[in-house]
């Protein structure tokens, strides 16, 4: 939602490249919606604001861009906010790009 932009793509750039992964499931919902241990793997899953949001027409064509291909994300998989700790993400992942306020990360 704070995102510029380029952020809304890389995030929906991760969404796309975990349906496209045969790590993670075949459909955007189930990515969005997917548990690990119980925990959501995006937080407005987990805080329940994915139900609340008033999606921004830079929103829509942040996606709609990402489905026409659009991907600077570097294959990411993965991404922390730049103010948690990401000692897990760091030790395990390949960082690949660092924008506003995220890291983005692949294996």
């Amino acid at each position: 939602g704070g995102e510029d932009i380029t952020g809304k793509m890389l995030v929906a750039n991760v969404i796309m490249n975990r349906v496209n992964s045969n790590r993670f499931p075949n459909t955007v919902t189930e990515v969005v919606y997917q548990r690990h241990k119980g925990s959501a793997q995006f937080s407005p899953v987990d805080n329940g604001t994915i139900d609340t949001v008033t999606i921004s027409s830079e929103t829509v064509e942040a996606v709609r861009r990402v489905m026409d291909g659009e991907d600077s994300s570097n294959g990411a998989l993965y991404f922390r906010s730049v103010r948690s700790n990401g000692t897990w993400h760091d030790n395990a992942l390949r960082r690949v790009v660092e924008h506003g306020n995220h890291i983005f990360y692949t294996i």
